[in-house]
Formats: structure tokens, sequence, C-alpha cells
């Protein structure tokens, strides 16, 4: 008998995240579906990061899920290469801009860092981006394991490098591929309101809310989870 073809999604992580950031949902999915995991590479924008992806998946035509601000960077991927995209899945991200208060805090920080050195992220940090019914050790001890793992060299690199973003709305209401937006009701790193305005602008995009406010969904509400 012939073999079963594979469906393979590729995966680009989110800030100080690695492959463990699916590993939660592996039991949920079917097994017709591989896994390919993208890592983020340092030192690169987010326009170099699309050459790096363009030239790294030859000529294949993927499935692209990006969680965050793996997120943006797989819709900006597919705005720049949308002939090498057969679906976009975005998970926790509205492609737009950063707001002004998060750039400067983000400037602050790394002003910070690299004068005293990457303490990690904390665990204050870390149940905020959880779903208060999520907040359990586990899960936040893993999402503390990946930013270990990574280390300051990425933590740098990710702000310094990807904190300087555009609003992706318009050329993705021209996008003639499927897109796929999930996001929590209730996640404040989400801006929800670009959402309607993309919605309206595009019959592709799918936006797909859930309740509760995890900002971690790959880790989070996995029986409900849209790709499975």
């Amino acid at each position: 008998m012939p073999s079963k073809v594979q469906t393979k999604l590729y995966l680009i992580p989110g800030t100080m995240c690695n492959d463990k950031l699916w590993s939660e949902l592996l039991p949920y999915l079917h097994n017709s579906i591989e896994l390919i995991y993208l890592a983020i590479p340092p030192e690169k924008n987010v326009d170099e990061l699309a050459e790096y992806y363009h030239d790294l998946l030859a000529s294949d035509k993927v499935n692209l899920i990006g969680f965050s601000l793996g997120g943006y960077i797989a819709s900006y991927f597919a705005i720049k290469y949308p002939e090498r995209v057969e679906k976009l899945f975005v998970i926790s991200n509205s492609p737009t801009r950063l707001p002004a208060d998060e750039v400067k805090q983000r400037t602050d920080i790394l002003n910070l860092v690299q004068t005293y050195g990457y303490q990690g992220v904390s665990r204050d940090r870390i149940t905020h981006l959880l779903d208060p019914s999520n907040q359990r050790s586990r899960l936040i001890e893993l999402i503390s394991s990946m930013d270990k793992e990574l280390g300051e060299e990425q933590f740098i690199s990710q702000y310094q490098y990807t904190s300087g973003r555009a609003d992706l709305a318009k050329a993705l209401g021209h996008l003639s591929l499927p897109a796929y937006f999930y996001y929590s009701e209730g996640d404040r790193l989400v801006n929800s309101a670009w959402f309607n305005k993309l919605k309206d602008s595009n019959s592709k995009v799918s936006v797909i809310s859930t309740s509760g406010a995890g900002h971690m969904l790959p880790l989070e509400n996995l029986k409900n989870w849209p790709i499975t």
C-alpha cells in the first residue's frame, strides 16, 4: 500500500521561544501532520529574515504558521513571497506597528541588558502571558526553559532587530492566499480592533478568536485548536 501523504506545517516561534513551544500540541495533532521547526536566526531584521527563510525553504510552497513575533515574520514572508505560501496561519499577533510605549519599554530594557546582562524572563512576566486558568508550574517552567536555552545573545538580537515593524494590513488585504488569524479575546498584546479592518478588506482572511486572555496559545486551549 502507498504511504499516506504527510501534511507539513512550517513553524516560526515567538520571542525567546524554540521548538518546545509546540510540544503540548503534539498529542492533539493527526498522525498525517509533520511539523517542521524554523528557528529565528540572530542579527537579522524582518526583511532579512524573510530572505533567509526564502533561501532555506528552496522551492517548497509551504503551510506557514507563526506565533507572536513569528506571526509577524510569517505575515511579512507571505506578503513578500506569496507564491511560496500555500496557507498562512498567524497565532497571537496582529501584524502592525508596535505601540510607541512598547517600543520605548523595549529600548529601555535593551539598554539595561546591554549594561548589566540578561537576567532572564521573570516568573511574573510569564504568568501574565498565560490565561489565569493555565498558570500552572509546568507551563511556567517550560516557558522559562526556552528563555534560558536561547539566552542573552538571542534576546538582544530579537529586541534590537525586530522591534521596528510596519502595519501590514493594507498588503494583507490584497493577499490572494488563505490566511488565518487566531488569538485570545483578552490578550493585551494583540490589537483586536486591527482584525476588523483586515476582515473587511479580504474575503480570503479568517479571524478566529477564543475566550480568555492567554497569549501562549500553542501551550493553551489545546483541544479547541483550529489546525488540528
